[in-house]
């Protein structure tokens, strides 16, 4: 875990990542997001295709909520 936070660190100091504060509302909105987008995925009535950009885009919600 310490390598990863010292590669974030760096990515900071050359100025390819920016330090942004915290924002439970912003989180917790990627996170309804992706519950509601799984949830949609589970409708048999959709075509694969469609379930599985909801599905993707549902992980995507909660990779982005874990970053922030």
């Amino acid at each position: 875990m310490r390598m990863e936070s010292e590669k974030l660190n760096n990515l900071v100091r050359v100025g390819k990542l920016q330090v942004e504060p915290p924002d439970q509302a912003e989180f917790e909105g990627m996170v309804n997001s992706a519950e509601r987008r799984l949830q949609d995925a589970a409708l048999e009535l959709l075509s694969d295709d469609s379930r599985f950009s909801l599905a993707y885009g549902a992980a995507h919600a909660l990779a982005l909520a874990a970053m922030r």
